[in-house]
């Protein structure tokens, strides 16, 4: 089965139609490794206008596809969920790390975030982001 096949499996197990923008957004975010900034995903899939983009783009937040990076008053970055993501909550326990050097935003997966315990507080979801400089820069 090829990558294609397997989006649109997957897009259809989320009660999502597998339409060609869906694929190809999918499959663009999983191509480029990191993080990837918006900017990108539109240079990318030059045929797609703006609108339909952006509404592809929140359709796949909502079902727990991919998730919003988003750093600071910089550009957002998209990324692929990994599978404890539903479209009732997305579960991320990583940290966002971005290179001041190369700006390149990573999902860092870490064994020392497991929970977030505050007490007198009902935590639902929580978001960590880091700078620095990446492991490629240094």
């Amino acid at each position: 089965m090829n990558e294609t096949n397997n989006w649109a499996e997957a897009l259809r197990t989320r009660n999502l139609k597998a339409t060609t923008n869906r694929v190809g957004v999918l499959q663009t975010i999983e191509e480029f490794d990191k993080a990837i900034p918006h900017s990108k995903i539109q240079d990318r899939l030059q045929k797609v206008d703006r609108v339909t983009l952006y509404r592809t783009l929140n359709s796949l937040i909502e079902s727990g596809m991919i998730h919003k990076v988003s750093v600071e008053n910089d550009e957002i970055f998209y990324a692929i969920c990994s599978q404890k993501c539903t479209t009732e909550e997305h579960n991320h326990q990583h940290v966002h790390f971005k290179c001041t050097n190369c700006n390149e935003v990573s999902c860092v997966q870490s064994n020392s975030i497991e929970t977030l315990n505050l007490p007198g507080y009902k935590i639902e979801s929580f978001e960590i982001q880091a700078k620095g400089i990446c492991s490629n820069c240094s």
